[in-house]
């Protein structure tokens, strides 16, 4: 409804503008080059307006003011040519640069949160209006099907990619024949026909048909994901091609400006709502747009790139962090019952270590030593038939083992080690030595064979550390570390391919300070992340970036579209999904189990399409729920749209988390506002009772078998500018 009335407004005025029809407050002579007019929104977008800009504080109130009106000239201005546009445009880049600035600069750290919030509301919109005017400035192509061969090639690329994939799992390359790779190889030559093209689409979209668990989650892999998408993208052109040559003729230019304000109202309606419908609107529309621009959509392909197809999760991890998760500290004792150079060694000796991480940089994987410096001290005493020799040892140890892990299994390499041996002889007894003159005579030789022997004796002691020390280290190392690689394939990676969250995209990469994870869950008609503005850091802590597209895909992927289910069933279902990537651990409580309310057999009755998605802005988390009501008695309430904002904030070691009052509102208006203000009430009872504000503990322990628990706690929780950041300390 709300597209179908912007839509309509856009129409009239455009038609006004184009007529001079001043009465409606548009300037007697219409821009000659109107650019983007008619493809922007003819008002400032929610989130842009004066006031948002004058949260950033009084010493910006001036700057604040200018960038207001600059966005308001952008948009409401029906007299700006394409060339004003540029100008207006080119200001709104400088401004974003003086927001970037602030955002690197400590001083500004206070306002840091307000800037990045408009920053991520400013600049995707100017480098899209930036995008759309270069493009509007190529030709327009008249051939309809421009963009197919391209879309070929990158199907014979996803096949080239996927075969070398396959060639590294043992027996893959068999699953070539079975997308028929070779089939699809000479797509490049357009000899292959579309039914084999659709039954390889339909093999890798329909895996329920397939019978094997682990054949259905092979297919989840991200390479025949990749295939599976550019399958997609293809066959979806080849539609449109029909579409368009058998629909009636019409002027090119005003198609392409209409897909254009397509692209740009569905990119508008995702930004405020995440829709699913407005994502794939947009998906749509940039597809046009590639086959009807001279350059293919290259320059607004840029922007999507950037700020709807990005990485949506982000994980930063400390070198600190690591060690006191993965590191421990150790002490050993034990006696000493040894021959060395002829001598019979007895005493005690007792070893100190600690095991940290070293990070190392990685630039397509995880590089890291597991390092294990320690002491070994000892106090001994040698015997031969002629003398006894007391010695105190200080031996130091460096032990490492290199570690890379690519995502999917760690690798692991010989492991090293350094010894620095030092022995100090403390006492020499000869069987002479209380023999007056003859006795300290005997000792003095005794000590210079000592000494003689003491760079031999430490090379010894040396090799004994390594022998007791390294294979050691070697072999636990190598335990662990191959039971991290078993439980990611026989576990994780399981769990995220059966809930289809295993990402589409994955990068691992190191520094010497830190190691960080960046994927992407997203599927053909979805969006992903941006290019972020975290305000959040931590040292020596582990930070996790959620944006809200991964949370909203997730979500999409659950079984709620077109059901009818009760409260508890709804919880059920939430926690079934959630412990499947979670945990078993993961647990929703039920909403009678502290035993206050009875039982509410209310349905909730969900649409076919974007029944729950989030929003993450200004320190708020919003839950966005639609749904119906049908309870036991009295008339079913339509479809409400309800929104229900969540805040959080930690306090000596608990998570609060505040549910505050919901809004609804109808997907469709009722004829009487009487009727709403009723509906909405039961649902906001519904909800309130369903969602409670609640404490959580904001402290964990990580057992461990070796090295003892570990105490972690959230120390930060802050939603903004689309992602949710989660520092662990």
């Amino acid at each position: 409804m709300q597209t179908l009335i912007r839509q309509s407004i856009r129409i009239f005025s455009t038609f006004a503008l184009c007529l001079g029809m001043t009465s409606f407050g548009q300037a007697d002579d219409a821009p000659a080059n109107p650019g983007l007019r008619g493809i922007l929104p003819d008002f400032v977008p929610a989130g842009l307006y004066e006031d948002d800009f004058l949260t950033l504080g009084e010493s910006w109130n001036d700057w604040s003011v200018g960038v207001a009106a600059e966005v308001a000239k952008l948009y409401e201005d029906f007299e700006l040519d394409a060339a004003g546009q540029r100008v207006s445009i080119q200001t709104l880049q400088i401004k974003i640069g003086t927001m970037e600035k602030a955002l690197a600069e400590p001083d500004y750290v206070a306002i840091h949160v307000p800037l990045a919030t408009l920053r991520a509301r400013l600049k995707p919109r100017v480098d899209l209006a930036a995008a759309v005017l270069d493009t509007l400035e190529g030709k327009i192509q008249t051939a309809k099907i421009g963009s197919v061969p391209d879309a070929r090639s990158q199907i014979v690329q996803a096949v080239d990619e996927l075969e070398e994939y396959l060639s590294s799992v043992p027996d893959g390359t068999a699953w070539l024949g079975y997308v028929h790779a070779d089939r699809l190889r000479q797509l490049s030559d357009g000899k292959v026909p579309l039914s084999v093209v659709s039954d390889v689409h339909s093999r890798l979209s329909n895996l329920q048909r397939m019978k094997n668990d682990e054949q259905r989650r092979f297919l989840k892999r991200p390479r025949f994901v990749q295939l599976r998408q550019q399958l997609d993208r293809y066959l979806d052109r080849q539609q449109r091609v029909v579409i368009r040559t058998v629909a009636d003729g019409s002027d090119d230019a005003e198609a392409f400006r209409e897909t254009l304000w397509t692209l740009v109202d569905s990119l508008e309606q995702y930004t405020q709502t995440s829709s699913i419908v407005a994502a794939t609107a947009a998906h749509r529309a940039f597809g046009q747009i590639e086959e009807l621009s001279q350059e293919k959509g290259h320059r607004i392909a840029g922007v999507l790139a950037e700020h709807y197809f990005n990485d949506n999760l982000r994980v930063v991890v400390s070198e600190a962090f690591l060690s006191r998760v993965a590191g421990y500290s150790f002490e050993e004792s034990g006696d000493v019952d040894d021959f060395v150079l002829g001598a019979k060694i007895n005493g005690k000796q007792a070893t100190t270590g600690t095991v940290s991480v070293d990070l190392r940089p990685g630039e397509d994987m995880i590089q890291f030593y597991m390092r294990l410096d320690g002491v070994t001290k000892s106090n001994t005493f040698g015997r031969t038939n002629e003398a006894t020799v007391t010695t105190v040892g200080h031996h130091t140890f460096a032990a490492t083992k290199s570690i890379s892990f690519n995502g999917d299994v760690f690798r692991t390499a010989p492991g090293e080690i350094s010894v620095d041996a030092n022995n100090r002889t403390t006492s020499v007894r000869t069987n002479a030595s209380n023999l007056f003159i003859l006795g300290a005579f005997a000792d003095d030789i005794a000590r210079r064979e000592v000494r003689r022997r003491k760079q031999r004796s430490e090379a010894i002691a040396a090799d004994r550390v390594r022998q007791r020390v390294l294979p050691e280290f070697n072999k636990g190392i190598e335990a662990e570390f191959a039971k991290l690689t078993t439980s990611l394939e026989t576990k994780v990676n399981p769990m995220l391919l059966d809930a289809d969250l295993y990402p589409s995209r994955r990068s691992f990469t190191s520094t010497d300070d830190e190691l960080l994870i960046r994927t992407r869950l997203m599927d053909t008609m979805e969006f992903g992340g941006n290019a972020a503005t975290l305000v959040t850091t931590g040292k020596d802590a582990a930070v996790i970036h959620l944006h809200e597209s991964l949370i909203n895909n997730a979500m999409s992927r659950l079984a709620l579209r077109s059901l009818e289910m009760t409260e508890a069933e709804l919880i059920a279902t939430l926690t079934d999904s959630l412990s499947g990537v979670l945990g078993d651990s993961f647990k929703l409580p039920a909403p009678d189990a502290d035993g206050e309310r009875k039982p509410d057999n209310t349905k909730f009755v969900f649409p076919d399409q974007d029944v729950l998605r989030v929003k993450l802005d200004a320190g708020v988390l919003t839950i966005i729920l639609r749904a119906g009501l049908k309870p036991e008695k009295g008339d079913e309430i339509p479809t409400q749209e309800i929104s229900i904002p969540l805040t959080f904030s930690i306090t000596d070691g608990m998570l609060q988390i505040d549910a505050e009052s919901p809004s609804v509102s109808p997907v469709d208006p009722p004829s009487s506002p009487f009727v709403q203000i009723a509906r909405a009430g039961v649902v906001k009872s519904k909800i309130q009772a369903a969602l409670p504000s609640r404490t959580v503990d904001a402290v964990s322990t990580l057992e461990r078998k070796t090295g003892g628990p570990v105490e972690l706690k959230i120390a930060q929780i802050l939603p903004n500018a689309g992602w949710l950041s989660i520092v662990i300390e």
